[in-house]
This record gives C-alpha cells, sequence and structure tokens, in this order.
C-alpha cells in the first residue's frame, strides 16, 4: 500500500511554509491541487503567485489521476409484458396553425427641409465664437461720461501719458482693443445670416444675391432715389432692412387737393 503524499513531500515545503498553509486552511496535498494560486498567495505570507502555482502543479503530480471504475452492474432480465386489451382509436387532432404576427407599421419618412444658401455658407462654429464673444464684451463708453452730464456716452480715443485708463490700471472701464472683435468670416452678419449691404444708388444692387445679401438704405440718400433703390429691390427679389414708411404725397398734389376742397 503506497504512502499518503503530505504537504512536505512537496519541493521548497519546509517546516515554517507548512506551518503558514495549515493555518491558511490547506492541510492536505488534495486541498493544495484544489487552490487557485492568486488567493493562496494572498493567505499566505511571503508567498508569491508563481510560487503558489508550482506548489499547486506539485499537488496535482502526486494525486493519482486515475481512480478505480466501478463495477458494471449486470442488466437484469424483464418480465414479459402482459397482455393489454385493445386501446380504442383516438380521433386525430387538427394541427395548430401559426398565427402571423402583425407587421410593424412603417415609419414615415421625415420631408427634408432644404437649408437656405446663407446658412450653408456660414461656418456655424466661428458663429457660436462670436454669440459666445458678443456676451462677455463691455459696453465702451467715454472715460469721464459717468461724471459729467456735459460728456456724451460715445466712445472716444483717451488721450495722455497719465491717463489711468490708457495704461490699463486697475477699476478704470475697459477700452476699445482687437481682442473682443469677432471672427471676420462672420463680423458683417445680419441676425439672419444675410450680408448686409449698404446701398447708395440701385445700380448697387445688379451684383448682389437675394439668397446671400440683405440690402441696407444709406441715411444720406434721399426720398427720390431711396423709391428707386426699393423698386429695384423688389424686382430682384432682395430684402430691404430699412424700408422706411410707405410713399408720401407730393405737395403739387396735396395743393392740388386743397383747391378743389375750396371750389
Amino acid at each position: 500500500m503506497s504512502k499518503k503524499p503530505e504537504l512536505k513531500d512537496l519541493p521548497g515545503v519546509g517546516p515554517k511554509l507548512e506551518e503558514k498553509l495549515r493555518s491558511a486552511g490547506v492541510k492536505t496535498v488534495l486541498n493544495m491541487s484544489r487552490a487557485k494560486a492568486d488567493k493562496l498567495a494572498e493567505k499566505v505570507e511571503g508567498l508569491s503567485e508563481s510560487g503558489a502555482a508550482k506548489l499547486i502543479k506539485a499537488a496535482q503530480g502526486l494525486i493519482p489521476e486515475a481512480a478505480p471504475k466501478k463495477a458494471e452492474k449486470k442488466p437484469e432480465k424483464k418480465a414479459a409484458p402482459k397482455k393489454e386489451a385493445p386501446k380504442k382509436a383516438e380521433p386525430k387532432k387538427k394541427k395548430a396553425v401559426p398565427k402571423k404576427k402583425p407587421k410593424k407599421a412603417a415609419r414615415k419618412k421625415k420631408p427634408k427641409v432644404e437649408v437656405p444658401l446663407r446658412v450653408q455658407n456660414t461656418d456655424q462654429r466661428l458663429l457660436n465664437i462670436a454669440q459666445q464673444k458678443k456676451k462677455h464684451k463691455p459696453r465702451f463708453r467715454h472715460e469721464q461720461a459717468h461724471r459729467w452730464i456735459r460728456v456724451s456716452d460715445s466712445w472716444r480715443k483717451l488721450r495722455g501719458i497719465d491717463s489711468a485708463t490708457r495704461e490699463k490700471r486697475k477699476g478704470r472701464i475697459a477700452m476699445v482693443s482687437s481682442g473682443y472683435r469677432t471672427p471676420k468670416a462672420v463680423r458683417n452678419l445680419h441676425p439672419s445670416l444675410y450680408v448686409e449691404v449698404r446701398v447708395h444708388r440701385a445700380s448697387e444692387l445688379e451684383e448682389l444675391d437675394p439668397d446671400v445679401h440683405a440690402v441696407r438704405i444709406a441715411s444720406t440718400v434721399g426720398f427720390r432715389k431711396r423709391q428707386e433703390i426699393m423698386a429695384a429691390a423688389d424686382a430682384k427679389l432682395l430684402r430691404v432692412l430699412n424700408p422706411g414708411r410707405g410713399e408720401e404725397i407730393e405737395e403739387e398734389d396735396l395743393f392740388t387737393d386743397l383747391d378743389l376742397e375750396e371750389d
């Protein structure tokens, strides 16, 4: 009869390591063969995971692989079956027809929205940058506007070598500088994303595109020339941002109407 293997039979296991293994719950070689390397390394102090794996492999080699097979049972002789009375024929069952699953309703495709040309030509990233810069842009005022009534709020360039505002000292008003400017590509855009064009005469409308440009009539343009520009803009389907009031009654028509009333 072969001797039962013990922990001290494993290679590299001395009395100290044997005590540590027993305190960790590994008391036999069979327990060692069923252990896991990572958990065994955590429980036993001074034992690495690779060392634990070697011990487990050595323990599995000491245990006999094949166990004696159990004796096979001989098949018992079955008794002769008793004759049963003939069964009545059962009615055939109808095969169940599988129910058809209802078809899912087809999703309606959303109609494609045409993106205007002015939106396609605008870089949305630059537009977002411009909007964020405008939020943090301060109000530029004249340096002494808050002190004197006679000084207007409109910005004026600062002069003088001793000006604390020009030197950008703490507590002074903000100065106009290039750092507050928005990106050049979206600088002159109207909020409707049209490119705003200042016009002085009707001939300046010839090269403008109604899908991209919008017209702003200059403030120095008179009434007659304004009407010419409005008519030319309507013919080209151009938007006018400052159309002004409708047609006014001319002086000659006004006097003729007064003469008729007197008669």
